[in-house]
């Protein structure tokens, strides 16, 4: 139970965080908006931050742990645009790793992602009850993916990956190793909400929208 409750606080919330902010973000701007000064100015210094935690990221050589040579992209079948968020778009927005657009669609409503979640939960503690999900089509392999996982340079891979967590990760990661990955999460995390209240001034929302939904992801 406490192992359980801890993965949760360090990997699945700061993902689920990280996937709000990324949907509160989703259609704040048009993709071709004029940035002010002031909004190019802060991402810019939100993007350096981003960079440095990345290749400290790239340091611990997570697929190591993970052992993403034997998985072969088992969290990445998806097509390779389906990575890249709003977040990612708006920080390297006028870099030379520019992302061309991005994949997602905008949050939910609080009340009917609460209700998902806890729907979730809840069906979680019925053992008796088989969950047949429904058939799907193999999934591509992620264009970027590698024999030993993504291909992508450090610093230009989507956060979105660089957050979630596999068990795989999870389950073999030293304390050492894990204490650092968490802490880079968390200021990954910062720097994406830093983004997320960039981008809401700069489409002139007020400073508290989307606090209450960011409290209340589970």
């Amino acid at each position: 139970m406490h192992r359980d409750l801890r993965d949760f606080l360090h990997f699945s919330r700061p993902y689920r965080l990280f996937q709000r902010v990324a949907s509160l973000s989703h259609d704040l701007l048009d993709q071709d908006h004029d940035l002010s000064p002031q909004a190019r100015e802060a991402l810019e210094k939100l993007n350096r931050d981003r960079v440095a935690c990345q290749l400290g990221i790239a340091a611990l050589d997570l697929p190591s742990y993970a052992r993403c040579d034997r998985c072969q992209g088992a969290c990445c079948r998806e097509s390779a645009e389906n990575y890249f968020t709003a977040i990612d778009y708006w920080l390297r927005r006028h870099t030379d790793s520019r992302v061309s657009g991005y994949a997602g669609q905008a949050a939910p409503p609080l009340a009917a992602y609460l209700c998902m979640r806890l729907g979730a939960a809840w069906r979680r503690f019925e053992p008796e009850r088989t969950i047949v999900p429904a058939a799907r089509p193999p999934a591509a392999h992620c264009a970027h993916l590698g024999p030993r996982g993504c291909l992508l340079p450090h610093a230009e891979r989507p956060l979105k990956c660089l957050i979630y967590a596999c068990s795989g990760l999870k389950g073999s990661l030293d304390e050492q190793a894990r204490s650092r990955y968490v802490a880079a999460i968390h200021e990954l995390q910062q720097v994406s909400i830093g983004t997320f209240n960039v981008l809401k001034r700069e489409a002139g929302l007020p400073p508290h929208y989307g606090l209450a939904s960011l409290f209340f992801t589970l």
